[in-house]
């Protein structure tokens, strides 16, 4: 299988991977032949990539991260919990101030979400994970945007497992971060249609709104598990930033690896939090919620590092480095340089990806330098000593 931008899909293509929507219910199933109106489907869905079979990568198998049932499972779960937030919080047309008031009101966020539910979500991608040595996330997004918030709740979650791994975190302290992970924006379903608008398009007053939504999460979520005093912390958290500038409360980073507990410091950001703020950062680089720009994962890399030491805890943006893969396997790409000169200028998708350097992967050959097909030639390219590739999406 490859990957496909919608745009590039042509009739007579064949989809390599079902297609699900926001409440995991089947919109259309592997192996279809794709002609127009189901190319339009999909572009009206929001998908922006998909996987396709053909004859020349029918041996590519792409590394998914959880299996698909346990990611629909989960996007259904949020789905539920999510919807019941917006119909007990209709708060559309309120001032902060009176959000928080009415927030406050133990009747108002009492037993919003199905605690059990949640964990149970968490869990089953945490065992997905732990059981099957999973230590690489897929960056391309294969997801629609009707459903985005389900889906970017849990691939923040797989990310946030993912780095905290390379801190050695154990099985309990990945359960707790993950289920703060998983509810870090449910505060956003107070007010839904605002949360939706482009970013380019909210007024000041809107985005002052939208940073508030720590708090609200912070607050439903004290109203389903009183006693989830990490998890509260960490979902208020996760705007703040290593050099204090964030928000809601201006809080700091302890500048240390996340990898050991540490006495609680006022002012002081929570070392879960740390990696939460860097994934879900990550993530909506990728799906254009920062900017309204869909960045290249290998450009979303670049634009946290560079932030890194001053929005971001250095040690975890390193870990975020080991852990994204920013050529996936099925991707297609073109060979821009390396050491030897070999096929500089060819196009063609990667076979098997290199942990040791994403650079440097398994590649089927496709087309030549002037965009002729040829015929395919799989090239390892692990022993170059350098090598530029470029995304072709």
């Amino acid at each position: 299988m490859r990957i496909v931008n919608v745009e590039r899909l042509q009739p007579g293509d064949t989809l390599g991977k079902s297609l699900f929507n926001e409440r995991g219910e089947l919109l259309l199933s592997s192996g279809f032949s794709l002609n127009e109106d189901m190319i339009r489907k999909i572009a009206r869905q929001g998908y922006t990539f998909v996987y396709v079979m053909d004859e020349f990568t029918e041996d590519v198998k792409p590394q998914d991260v959880i299996d698909d049932t346990i990611r629909q499972q989960a996007n259904a779960a949020l789905a539920e919990q999510f919807k019941g937030c917006k119909d007990n919080l209709a708060f559309e047309k309120l001032a902060p101030e009176e959000i928080k008031r009415r927030l406050n009101e133990e009747d108002k966020v009492a037993n919003l979400i199905k605690m059990p539910s949640i964990r149970n979500q968490v869990t089953s991608i945490l065992d997905e994970i732990v059981d099957n040595h999973v230590s690489m996330f897929t960056s391309l997004p294969m997801k629609a945007d009707a459903g985005a918030d389900y889906q970017h709740a849990i691939d923040t979650t797989v990310l946030s497992i993912l780095i905290a791994q390379k801190f050695r975190f154990d099985y309990r302290e990945l359960k707790v971060m993950g289920t703060a992970c998983m509810l870090h924006d449910i505060g956003k379903m107070a007010f839904p249609k605002l949360a939706e608008k482009p970013p380019k398009e909210l007024t000041r007053d809107e985005r002052m709104i939208l940073r508030e939504h720590p708090v609200y999460s912070m607050k439903i979520l004290a109203g389903s598990s009183p006693d989830g005093f990490v998890e509260q912390a960490v979902v208020l958290q996760h705007h703040e930033r290593y050099d204090g500038q964030g928000y809601p409360q201006r809080m700091r980073s302890s500048t240390r690896p996340p990898n050991a507990p540490a006495p609680p410091q006022s002012g002081i950001m929570h070392r879960y939090a740390e990696i939460l703020a860097v994934a879900n950062h990550y993530d909506n680089l990728l799906s254009g919620h920062i900017d309204g720009r869909k960045y290249e994962p290998a450009e979303a890399i670049i634009k946290v590092i560079n932030e890194g030491g001053r929005m971001f805890n250095p040690h975890v943006v390193n870990a975020l480095t080991q852990v994204v893969q920013c050529y996936p396997v099925g991707a297609t790409v073109k060979i821009r340089k390396n050491a030897s000169g070999a096929y500089e200028g060819y196009v063609g998708v990667i076979k098997e990806a290199n942990e040791t350097d994403q650079s440097k992967p398994v590649i089927i050959l496709l087309e030549n330098t002037v965009g002729s097909a040829i015929t395919p030639r799989v090239v390892d390219f692990s022993g170059e000593r350098h090598m530029a590739l470029e995304l072709l999406v």
